[in-house]
């Protein structure tokens, strides 16, 4: 099948992590909020050398990675820029569970650092009511290569960029998998939401052309068939996150709007990325198998 190997600079790589906890998981439901806090915490811990983090006039914040790679908008300056990492995809198992964390070009220097980190400090964390979890096993997401293992990474193991499927023919059916957040109010609530994700991240961490022209989409939306959801951004806090889901049929699709939702299948459109939200997938309306 076609795929995407470029796109306006950007690389992305994921990393395919599996927790292993001494009991099943008590959290049920949505795990972004779970996710992101240990990820947070553990590269929080690791690497600041204060109580509480004060990146804007910390002297270390140049080359530490919580700021630069989890909260970059901490950084003076920089209170607009997009994280360079996601949260991708999650599946909880009988003890434990496993989830893809997605790095952009510049995390990709941190990665073994916040991979040790979690490995360090996750069985300290709270993981939904819960300690003692750890670090079972880490691959490669691209090629499936076995990364990390048993407290050690492997010998000549490597990250390899992402390549997303190009969807192909003019017509497919687009399914929200997580909520889809965005302040666009338009009949086509993805177009916006994709193109405005893609140009932040395009502006601060590729190329800084724009990744398509503002006045018209790419593909014409024949039916829409939506719902709102709202979603408990995390255990400790009672902020809802509200997004939409369902799906869209899509037709008249260009060579654009292909490249445009190849890069976004793993990048996501809209916000709270970070949280998981915006993932989906797409399948051809004649009922081919759906790409994931």
């Amino acid at each position: 099948m076609p795929r995407l190997t470029e796109f306006h600079g950007l690389r992305f790589y994921g990393l395919d992590c599996t927790l292993h906890c001494l009991q099943p998981l008590m959290v049920r439901g949505y795990y972004g909020g779970v996710l992101r806090g240990i990820l947070g915490h553990a590269l929080l811990r690791g690497n600041c050398v204060y109580p509480e983090p004060g990146c804007a006039t910390c002297a270390l914040s140049s080359g530490c990675p919580y700021p630069q790679v989890f909260k970059p908008y901490l950084l003076p300056d920089q209170t607009d820029r997009l994280p360079p990492w996601l949260l991708h995809q999650w599946q909880p198992l009988p003890t434990g569970l496993r989830f893809s964390l997605l790095l952009l070009n510049p995390a990709l220097a941190y990665a073994e650092n916040w991979l040790r980190q979690l490995y360090r400090f996750l069985p300290e964390l709270d993981l939904g009511g819960q300690h003692g979890a750890r670090l079972d096993e880490v691959h490669d997401l691209a090629s499936g290569q076995l990364l990390f293992h048993a407290d050690r990474f492997v010998p000549g193991g490597q990250i390899n960029p992402l390549q997303p499927t190009l969807p192909t023919g003019e017509s497919l059916i687009v399914h929200l998998l997580t909520p889809l957040v965005s302040k666009h109010q338009h009949a086509d609530p993805l177009w916006g939401a994709l193109r405005t994700r893609l140009q932040r991240l395009v502006n601060a961490y590729g190329d800084g052309q724009p990744v398509a022209p503002l006045d018209a989409a790419p593909w014409h939306i024949t039916a829409a068939r939506l719902h709102l959801q709202d979603t408990v951004q995390g255990l400790d806090s009672c902020r809802r996150v509200h997004g939409l889901r369902g799906e869209l049929e899509l037709a008249e699709l260009t060579p654009l709007g292909a490249n445009l939702l190849a890069a976004g299948s793993y990048l996501h459109a809209g916000g709270e990325a970070t949280l998981g939200f915006g993932r989906y997938r797409w399948q051809a309306p004649a009922g081919l198998s759906p790409h994931r």
